[in-house]
């Protein structure tokens, strides 16, 4: 395994993994490069940033100095500083400010190229600054950083997070970073609608008027906003009219569609007038992106739709995430809760829930809201969170070790399931495999996380079995049907989306948790329990028509170290 593959294994969130290949390797010991030394520094400050209070400061404390011995070896601003970053979070001020000087006198004698290497010079100048404690040059520097490499975003958030860390770690406010941070992205949702051009003596009706005030309205909100990209579906009247607005501005459309085209068609463009199918297909060939959540071309209910709502809201908020910027949404909405699941309200009441920023524009329109009880038939489908884990290295276990797996390692996994808080709604099991089922997507990323914690405290060398076995988790959410299994003569959970749950697991890394993108998006849109998803770098290939764009799942350290308690408190 090289330098690149740990690398991999940490984007992965395998970090426990990560840290024993690199040892396993005797990279420790490696002084040819600056990049191998400073990997044991960058290895511990991914532990370090996952715990809290004394803990986290003695951890950065062993990370400052594994940046710092490749420092001194090589001079590199890079593992420099790190090294001063890492003694600042430690508490270690006097030599943090120390390192900072040295590197600030470096970068006085290098000449980067134009570009990247621009900006991360001049942001690396800021970051010296901050830690000196000089606020405004370290403001005047990172203004000075961003226009020598203006919509390399990523790049931008890489630095505002180092810069939220320091600032956390010396009690600073960070409120000075707001001019700095990438455009936002939104989420928007609104009413359908029908809407002629104009009445029949040909003079415009209260309808187009009140379309045309909309229109101004959304233009009007988006050039006030600093918007970068907007998520949503594009259904006739709201969806659209602020698609259209979106792409006139040159922002992002990111479409989030329930089902094919066709079929969302039939349900949400035909019935309400003829204009709308033009204008969806305008805005469809202009789209950055187009999404599906099912591919199904028989069924489009609400569940599918409400599913397609709450990706969109997601992606929004991963977005954000990513690039350390905000996330909001955009609803036009006349305030009425309808009953239901797939809705504007729904829509609404969810993203406020989450405590996100919200601008809701009164929908113009009278409208039937539709019934005001819901059917008292019982569905067959559910939105739910599922979670697939073995463990590798199982298959090579004797005769002997098996009794002793079974007992000591499934038992184990076993225990976290029933005293559990919130337990899965469902268990099954088979060899080394568990399927587990979760109401809340919350919920499943605290039992992965636990799972993982509880496999890892296992002492396998004192049982006797293989001190390589590793779990691996994988999740997904989606909707599902519980069904009677006819064979077992019990309940149980069976569709597409089972089978996608499925064929994560066998792809996630060696003492990972790996979830879909559609789970980091209802977790995302939750925002309970301090959570972490990020992005693998290009999409997997897990044996289905087209890859999946997955991510890595961690949890924070409180829930890792404290079990069940934390585990409650976390999804308060």
């Amino acid at each position: 395994m090289s330098n690149k593959a740990i690398l991999t294994l940490l984007r992965s969130g395998a970090l426990e993994q990560a840290e024993k290949e690199y040892l396993r390797l005797g990279l420790d010991e490696d002084t040819s490069s600056e990049d191998v030394m400073a990997l044991g520094g960058r290895i511990l400050k991914a532990k370090a940033l996952e715990q809290e209070g004394a803990a986290r400061r003695q951890m950065a404390l062993q990370a400052a100095k594994a940046y710092g011995v490749a420092y001194d070896r090589f001079g590199g601003t890079y593992s420099g500083i790190n090294t001063a970053a890492m003694y600042l979070v430690a508490g270690e001020k006097t030599t943090a400010q120390s390192t900072a000087q040295q590197i600030k006198i470096t970068l006085r004698s290098i000449t980067p190229t134009p570009g990247v290497d621009a900006y991360y010079h001049m942001a690396t100048l800021a970051e010296t600054w901050l830690i000196l404690g000089d606020m405004e040059r370290a403001e005047q520097s990172l203004g000075d950083a961003v226009p020598l490499d203006p919509h390399n975003f990523d790049a931008h958030a890489s630095t505002l997070k180092q810069f939220d860390m320091l600032l956390a770690a010396v009690g600073q406010d960070d409120t000075w970073l707001a001019r700095f941070r990438p455009p936002k992205s939104i989420h928007f949702a609104g009413h359908l609608f029908e809407a002629d051009a104009t009445a029949p003596n040909g003079e415009a009706d209260a309808t187009s008027l009140s379309t045309t005030v909309l229109e101004q309205t959304i233009k009007a909100w988006l050039t006030n906003n600093a918007v970068g990209a907007a998520y949503g579906a594009l259904a006739a009247g709201s969806d659209i009219l602020i698609a259209e607005q979106v792409l006139a501005l040159g922002i992002e459309l990111h479409v989030v569609q329930p089902c094919p085209h066709e079929l969302f068609a039939e349900k949400s463009l035909r019935p309400f007038g003829k204009g709308w199918q033009a204008r969806f297909e305008a805005c469809l060939d202009k789209a950055a992106s187009v999404r599906f959540v099912s591919q199904d071309t028989s069924l489009c209910d609400d569940l599918t739709l409400a599913f397609a709502s709450e990706t969109a809201m997601g992606l929004a908020a991963l977005r954000a995430q990513r690039l350390a910027t905000s996330a909001e949404q955009l609803v036009i909405w006349d305030g009425i809760q309808d009953a239901g699941t797939s809705n504007t309200a729904r829509d609404a009441l969810l993203w406020r829930a989450s405590g996100r920023r919200q601008y809701v524009i009164p929908f113009p329109f009278q409208r039937d809201p539709g019934p005001t009880q819901k059917s008292s038939e019982k569905p067959d489908r559910h939105l739910k969170a599922m979670l697939f884990a073995d463990v590798r290295g199982y298959g090579r276990l004797s005769e002997r070790q098996v009794p002793l797996f079974v007992e000591h390692v499934l038992g184990a996994l076993a225990g976290v399931c029933t005293s559990s808080i919130y337990p899965p709604s469902y268990c099954n099991t088979w060899g080394d495999g568990l399927f587990l089922v979760f109401d809340s997507v919350a919920a499943a990323a605290a039992g992965a996380v636990c799972l993982q914690a509880t496999f890892r405290s296992i002492d396998l060398e004192r049982l006797g079995l293989p001190n390589d076995l590793a779990l691996r988790v994988g999740g997904h959410y989606g909707p599902a049907h519980l069904l009677t299994d006819p064979v077992m003569g019990q309940e149980g959970y069976f569709g597409r989306e089972v089978t996608v749950a499925a064929r994560i697991e066998p792809v996630t890394a060696a003492g990972s948790i790996f979830v879909s993108e559609t789970f980091a998006c209802a977790l995302a849109v939750e925002g309970r329990g301090g959570f972490r998803c990020e992005a693998l770098a290009t999409p997997v290939d897990t044996g289905l028509a087209e890859p999946l764009n997955l991510f890595s799942l961690r949890g924070p350290w409180s829930l890792v170290s404290s079990g069940a308690e934390a585990e409650g408190k976390a999804l308060e």
